[in-house]
């Protein structure tokens, strides 16, 4: 049977090609597949019928001049056909290709002539629309930032060195008070005249602030000593008024309101006095620390304090309470010694506090509203603060500058190895509520100690103890029609 099996088999030749083994194909597999998608190809079609034949080559051919960006490609006359078939169509539109919204800086086809005139179309429009932008005339950009030299000079031998005193004072009779160790002087401004106001007996401590009172009590000055005596005088008649001396706590910063005095002293207390009582009337506890500043508000219902250790206090004289805030007190706290407190004339409860160091910080409060402060470093003293009553500026006084180390380590640097910054002995206006510096005043060759502000707003005095100097600047402008006239302050020459 093998044999027959043999016989019928075909007989292959030995020079004859092996045959392959058939393999199925992919398209073949997929016939019976129908759960693998098929795969599709989208062939564009391109046009070559424009192209001529006797055209330069690309390398050879003119750069055509555009006025588009250097940096964003210019699209050019001829493109790809992104739309040549559904899928291309679906991913142009999806990368936003389609139609003319491909990003083009310039057409093409503009001529130099027709660019020049755009160009020319577009600065003529830009200046008809554009408003130029004017500086107002109360800024202290067009009066200090022009006009930077003072006004007059007074000399100041034997003003207080502390960096806590406030010795001086501007009335609104236009008199400037200033005390000198155991003494109290005033000029008047208008005839230019200096009178010894009065002066305290050694064993009553050297005297450390002073404030004149407002516009009802306009010539009647008040006295603070280290040793807590305090007096007010009568500068026309230059006799004493009051005198409340049973308490021996150190003053700090004093402030009327109307016939109220406020009184900070040494152990946290802060003492009120009527001018029309022999007694003390009220204390207000709050501080801990020596309250060094103190300021009653434009329309006498709060009394902001500062005091040693930063803590900032708004007491309401109505509610006789610390002002709150959903039901919490509004933290304002600084990292030094607060000094320069100022309200602001023309919005309620806008508040502005300056920190020593190592603070060197000038922050704007609102008690109607429990946000952040806006701050202004300055890495400097901050001595005294001042609004401006015709415009939205604030000026602050400035002294002593420091590297971010001292006050890491806690250890002020001396006077002569101090670092000198834009800041250091500077008289600074800055803008709210942008903070943007408009502009800075180097005053004094040392620290300024203190300043305060004339019955017009627009003029400012400040006291170097070091430099025994006091300055006085015009800073602003009173609008039109309102203001003092301050034709009694404006000297040409300086009194030395």
């Amino acid at each position: 049977m093998l044999s027959d099996l043999s016989s019928r088999s075909p007989q292959r030749s030995c020079n004859q090609t092996p045959l392959l083994k058939r393999t199925s194909s992919r398209a073949t597999l997929s016939i019976g597949q129908s759960s693998k998608k098929k795969r599709r190809f989208s062939i564009p079609t391109f046009d070559f019928e424009t192209t001529e034949l006797g055209s330069p080559p690309a390398s050879e051919a003119l750069v055509e001049e555009t006025d588009a960006d250097r940096f964003l490609a210019a699209r050019g006359s001829t493109t790809l056909p992104l739309n040549s078939t559904p899928r291309t169509n679906r991913i142009a539109k999806s990368f936003g290709l389609v139609d003319d919204r491909v990003l083009n800086c310039g057409e093409t086809s503009a001529t130099p002539a027709q660019t020049k005139v755009r160009s020319i179309l577009r600065k003529c429009a830009s200046e008809l629309f554009s408003t130029p932008r004017t500086i107002s005339a109360i800024s202290a950009k067009s009066n200090l930032a022009i006009r930077k030299q003072f006004v007059m000079a007074l000399d100041g031998p034997g003003i207080s060195l502390n960096l806590f005193a406030s010795p001086m004072a501007w009335s609104h009779s236009n008199c400037i008070g200033v005390a000198f160790k155991q003494n109290v002087y005033f000029q008047n401004l208008d005839t230019r005249a200096i009178v010894r106001l009065c002066g305290v007996p050694a064993a009553d401590g050297v005297v450390h602030s002073v404030d004149w009172g407002g516009i009802a009590n306009r010539h009647i000055l008040a006295l603070g000593t280290t040793c807590g005596i305090v007096q007010t005088w009568d500068s026309l008649t230059q006799m004493q008024i009051s005198d409340w001396s049973e308490d021996d706590s150190s003053v700090g910063g004093i402030h009327w309101n109307g016939d109220v005095l406020a009184v900070g002293r040494k152990d946290g207390r802060v003492s009120l006095f009527d001018i029309r009582s022999r007694k003390r009337i009220e204390h207000v506890e709050g501080h801990k620390r020596h309250v060094i500043g103190a300021k009653w508000s434009p329309d006498g219902r709060y009394l902001a304090t500062g005091d040693h250790s930063g803590s900032v206090h708004v007491w309401d004289m109505r509610a006789r309470g610390f002002v709150t805030a959903n039901d919490r007190k509004v933290l304002m706290k600084h990292e030094g010694p607060v000094k320069a407190i100022s309200w602001a004339p023309w919005q309620d409860g806008l508040l502005a506090t300056g920190g020593l160091f190592p603070d060197g910080k000038i922050q704007l409060w609102n008690i109607n509203k429990p946000n952040a402060p806006l701050t202004i470093p300055t890495e400097t003293n901050v001595t005294a603060l001042h609004w401006s009553p015709h415009c939205k500026e604030v000026l602050s006084t400035h002294g002593l500058s420091w590297e971010p180390w001292h006050a890491i380590r806690r250890a002020e640097p001396p006077v002569k190895q101090a670092p000198r910054t834009p800041f250091s002995n500077s008289m600074t206006v800055h803008a709210y509520p942008s903070c943007d510096k408009i502009v800075s005043v180097h005053a004094h060759s040392a620290p300024i100690g203190h300043a305060c502000i004339g019955p017009d707003g627009c003029s400012i005095f400040t006291v170097s103890p070091l430099e025994e100097t006091i300055k006085m600047f015009k800073v602003w402008s009173a609008p039109a029609g309102k203001g003092k006239d301050d034709r009694g302050m404006s000297y040409k020459c300086a009194i030395r």
